[in-house]
């Protein structure tokens, strides 16, 4: 994709969406069985349909998009086709939880283009972005990784030292950032999400608990031709005496948060595995 012409990319994208919903693979029936939670029961085949090759469609530019630009070596947001924009209210809530000391615990969600948007707010921070990525990366998950690493995240995949490692940049005032829509099926009790049990991961709570790190709830977006990272204000984290509790009670409002990102865009959640286990 770095030898062919930006205009491509919306040729790639068609493509690939006719294709997948022709030859229907296992991310096919993943992604259906995702929109149906998401859309709701009431929702005709033909919205689930047109839903699920919007997605298709978007997954194809923003790989085009992604390719495009790291595979030409260009590595600084500013320089990205098509541009990454950090709108002005998402660096004045990233300044006002880092002016608390406590550092930002930021839960991104798998929307639009995320690779670019994620490392347009690496670079834009004033502090190094640590990065809790999946344990055991997969050999094209390591790639990704090393993409993002040369343009300026710190990727550590989930391990006892990585997380050692982000309760004390934490604590020095620094970021972190881990996704918490990926489903981590035999790791964590389900959760409600969507109003139906999913295998999503709770423990990443327990880090912000430990530190009392405001949280930065945030979903790329693709408007108006441009990819924006829009942030929800700090969330300060919530303590009853009890720590599972504690746990329960302030995952349930960090959901609620990703739930609403989601539901403004479904057509942009890239996510390719089951969440609430059916195929």
């Amino acid at each position: 994709m770095k030898y062919l012409p930006f205009a491509g990319r919306r040729l790639v994208g068609g493509f690939w969406a006719r294709i997948v919903t022709w030859t229907k693979p296992p991310m096919y029936y993943a992604a259906r069985a995702n929109l149906r939670h998401v859309l709701g029961e009431t929702a005709s085949p033909a919205l689930l349909n047109r839903t699920l090759y919007r997605l298709f469609y978007n997954t194809g530019r923003r790989y085009y998009e992604t390719f495009y630009n790291l595979g030409r070596g260009i590595t600084r947001a500013q320089d990205f086709r098509p541009p990454v924009i950090i709108p002005p209210e998402t660096t004045a809530h990233f300044e006002q939880a880092l002016a608390r000391g406590r550092g930002v615990f930021v839960l991104a969600c798998h929307m639009s283009n995320f690779d670019l948007c994620g490392i347009a707010l690496a670079q834009h921070l004033p502090v190094t972005l640590q990065a809790l990525s999946l344990a055991d990366p997969t050999p094209d998950v390591v790639a990704f990784n090393q993409l993002r690493e040369r343009c300026g995240a710190r990727m550590t995949p989930i391990s006892p030292e990585a997380l050692r490692e982000a309760i004390e940049r934490l604590k020095n005032g620094g970021a972190v950032v881990t996704g918490p829509d990926y489903p981590t099926h035999g790791e964590d009790e389900p959760v409600m999400f969507f109003g139906a049990p999913a295998h999503l991961p709770s423990g990443y709570v327990r880090i912000p608990l430990r530190t009392k790190s405001p949280v930065i709830v945030l979903a790329p977006r693709f408007e108006d031709g441009v990819y924006k990272v829009i942030a929800n204000p700090p969330l300060e984290l919530e303590y009853t005496g009890d720590r599972e509790q504690d746990v329960a009670v302030n995952l349930r409002r960090i959901l609620d948060q990703v739930e609403d990102f989601i539901r403004q865009r479904p057509e942009e959640w890239m996510m390719f595995t089951p969440v609430w286990g059916e195929r």
